[in-house]
């Protein structure tokens, strides 16, 4: 009789078991379904992935995950309530042992809920500017424009940062002994040439900007491709050099005069 027993016991365990496997198995199937259903709408919808899309995909992951995990403990009888309640003082001490994390998902939750910047923006961040390649609750990659390589910044050190525009500006400081209507001509001519540099979308001459010590500052507008801010930066300031020299239009440089008795 104890032997029939011990064989029901081990059918019942058995069948937990492979109920278990089949539960889980069920389960992995259903959430590639899933990721499937939501990749092929996206692309119907021809919108691509953003950050914020993604961030959504891996929390409904998580939650999902979970359930599943506590569902399996249910069947094989585990009793999920109590484990809960017996938790609760668990997750305490791990909530101070990962509080940098948690403030990391409480910036990141920021970043997307007040748009901070998206993926593609050029921003300034500690007085450097940068491409957004990434980000999500944890974290935010950078790719430097004026410095090589790229740079992960946990979003908890992202207390501030600047989204830069498509404007450059171009100061020309020129000689006051210069006349400014050949001045004009020759800024205005050089601004419709800047047009055909690559990465600039248009390109206008704005006139005088300040009258300063020793020089008049000329101001010309670029709006540009930032992610192309420097190269568009130095072709500009050499194309200037080079309409400057052949109007003979001099560059100064700072001079004192010194009057002795």
């Amino acid at each position: 009789m104890e032997n029939v027993w011990q064989t029901i016991s081990e059918r019942i365990n058995l069948t937990q078991i492979i109920v278990s496997i089949a539960v889980a198995v069920g389960a992995v199937v259903l959430w590639r379904l899933i990721r499937r259903a939501y990749t092929a709408a996206a692309q119907k919808s021809k919108k691509k992935a953003t950050a914020v899309s993604s961030t959504a995909i891996d929390v409904v992951k998580a939650v999902y995950i979970i359930v599943v995990a506590l569902l399996l403990l249910q069947m094989n009888g585990v009793n999920v309530g109590g484990m809960l309640t017996g938790l609760g003082i668990a997750s305490a001490i791990v909530g101070l042992a990962l509080q940098d994390m948690l403030r990391d998902i409480l910036m990141g939750i920021r970043i997307v809920s007040d748009k901070f910047f998206d993926v593609g923006d050029v921003v300034c961040y500690e007085g450097r500017d940068a491409v957004v390649t990434s980000y999500n609750l944890r974290s935010t990659k950078l790719r430097g424009l004026d410095y090589p390589g790229e740079m992960t910044v946990c979003n908890r050190n992202i207390t501030q940062i600047e989204k830069k525009n498509n404007t450059l500006l171009l100061n020309v400081p020129l000689s006051y002994e210069e006349d400014f209507r050949k001045v004009n001509d020759v800024l205005s001519a050089a601004a419709e040439e800047m047009t055909a540099i690559p990465g600039v979308k248009k390109a206008q001459y704005a006139g005088t900007q300040a009258f300063n010590d020793s020089s008049i500052t000329y101001r010309i507008h670029l709006t540009v491709d930032m992610t192309k801010k420097w190269d568009v930066y130095r072709a500009a300031l050499g194309l200037l050099q080079e309409r400057l020299a052949e109007n003979q239009i001099t560059i100064p440089y700072p001079q004192l005069d010194v009057h002795t008795k």
